[in-house]
C-alpha cells in the first residue's frame, strides 16, 4: 500500500507516515521500530500534520474528514466533517490554534482546533486543492492545485488577494519558507518554483526532475530543499542558487511525501513512497555538496538498516540488489536471479524479505482519474 505522506514529529522522536491502508503509523526516529498505529478512518489517509508542540496531530481522509487525536493516549478528539470530497493536505498555524485543509471538493476550510469547528470556506479554485500553508502570522494561507495556480488568501477578509501562475500543469505541493518570505511549489510539469511572497513573482525555477514533481520541503534553516518525484528519485537543492546538491535514485517507486526535522542538531529527511517505503536519510553538508546516507528504512512493516551485507547472498535479483546498496548495503551478492518473483533474503543473520519491480497498482480513484504517480 503506498504511503501517501510522512512527518516528522517536531520533538525529534518519532516519524509518522499515512496511506492507503487507512492506518496512520508512527516510527521510531532512531531505529525505525514501528510503534502506535492509529485507525479510525474508513478510506485512505491522504495527508497528516503535527501541531507545532508535537502533542497533537490531525489526519484527513478520503472518507472526507478530518480527525484530531491527542497522541499520549492516542485517543481522537474531534472528527471534523464539511468537506464533500477527498481531504488532500491539512497543515497547523504556528500558533496551533488552526487548521487549515485542502479538498478535492475545490475548496479550503480553516477549523478552530481547540472545538473543532468550521471557521471559514475559501473559494476559489476551478479544480482539486492538493496542499495549503499558513503564513508565520497565521493571517494568510496559500494553496495549490489542479487549476495550475497558487492562490494567497486574506484569511479574516475570506478571500484570495493574489494568484501565482508559472508553473504549465498541476501543483502537488505550496510550503513556505521558514523566514516566511518565500514559497515552492512542485509541480507534474517537472519543476519546482521558488516564489517572492509579497511581490507574488517566481525568482526561480529548479529542473532536473525528469518526471511529475510530487513533494517539496525546506530545510529547518530555509537554504535547503528536499523534492521527490515519480521519477523515483529525491533531489536536495540550493535555495540561493537552485543548484541540485545531492541525488538519491533507485526508489521502487514514486516519491509521495519528504520530510525535513525540525528538531535542534539534526539535520534528517523522510521519505514516504508509492512502493509502501518510509525511509529516513541523514543530510551531511560538506562545503558546497551534500551526501546522502540511509539511516533505515520500513516497506509494509519490514525493516532494513544501513550496514546490513549481502555479500555472497545468493537469490536476489539486480532490482534487489540496486535497492539494497543503494539503501546502505554493503558487499556484493553471489548470484542474480533473472526471475521477479519474492525473494528470502538473509544477511546479517536477520530475514528481509525483499521485492523486486511489480505494476504499480491504480487503487484509488484519484490515480484512475489522473494517473496519479
Amino acid at each position: 500500500m503506498g504511503v501517501m505522506s510522512v512527518k516528522q514529529s517536531p520533538k525529534g522522536d518519532y516519524v509518522a507516515s499515512c496511506s492507503k491502508d487507512v492506518s496512520t503509523r508512527f516510527w521510531d526516529v532512531k531505529t525505525g521500530a514501528i510503534g502506535r498505529i492509529l485507525g479510525g478512518h474508513t478510506e485512505t489517509v491522504c495527508s497528516i500534520a503535527f501541531s507545532p508542540q508535537g502533542d497533537f496531530i490531525a489526519t484527513g481522509s478520503a472518507d472526507h474528514s478530518i480527525k484530531l487525536w491527542e497522541l499520549e493516549a492516542g485517543t481522537c478528539l474531534h472528527t471534523m466533517t464539511g468537506h464533500s470530497n477527498w481531504v488532500n493536505g491539512i497543515v497547523f498555524s504556528s500558533q496551533g490554534d488552526r487548521l487549515a485543509s485542502a479538498s478535492e471538493d475545490w475548496t479550503v476550510r480553516i477549523w478552530n482546533v481547540a472545538s473543532g469547528e468550521c471557521l471559514s470556506v475559501l473559494s476559489g479554485h476551478t479544480e482539486a486543492v492538493m496542499s495549503v500553508a499558513f503564513s508565520l502570522d497565521g493571517s494568510k494561507v496559500a494553496s495549490g492545485g489542479l487549476d495550475n495556480t497558487v492562490r494567497m488568501w486574506d484569511i479574516e477578509a475570506e478571500d484570495w488577494y493574489d494568484i501565482l501562475v508559472d508553473h504549465s500543469d498541476w501543483i502537488w505541493e505550496v510550503v513556505y519558507s521558514p523566514q516566511g518570505d518565500q514559497l515552492a511549489t512542485a509541480s507534474s510539469d517537472g519543476t519546482l518554483k521558488l516564489w517572492h511572497v509579497e511581490s507574488g513573482k517566481c525568482t526561480l525555477t529548479l529542473t532536473g526532475h525528469s518526471g511529475k514533481v510530487l513533494c517539496v520541503v525546506y530545510s529547518p534553516q530555509g537554504h535547503l530543499l528536499a523534492s521527490g518525484s515519480d521519477d523515483k528519485s529525491m533531489r536536495i537543492w540550493d535555495v540561493a542558487t537552485g543548484q541540485c546538491r545531492a541525488v538519491v535514485e533507485n526508489f521502487q517507486g514514486g516519491i509521495r511525501s519528504v520530510s525535513w526535522s525540525t528538531a535542534p542538531g539534526t539535520n534528517y529527511v523522510t521519505t514516504g513512497g508509492r512502493d509502501g517505503s518510509v525511509v529516513m536519510w541523514h543530510v551531511i553538508e560538506e562545503g558546497d555538496r551534500c551526501s546522502v546516507q540511509m539511516c533505515w528504512t520500513a516497506t509494509s512493516g519490514i525493516l532494513a538498516t544501513a550496514g546490513s551485507s549481502i555479500q555472497d547472498v545468493r537469490g536476489l535479483t539486480e532490482s534487489n540488489r540496486q535497492l539494497l546498496k543503494q539503501r546502505g548495503a554493503i558487499g556484493e551478492p553471489e548470484r542474480l536471479l533473472c526471475e521477479t518473483d519474492r525473494q528470502l533474503v538473509t544477511s546479517n543473520d536477520r530475514e528481509m524479505e525483499q521485492y523486486s519491480d511489480s505494476p504499480t497498482e491504480h487503487v484509488e480513484h484519484q490515480d484512475e482519474q489522473r494517473n496519479d504517480p
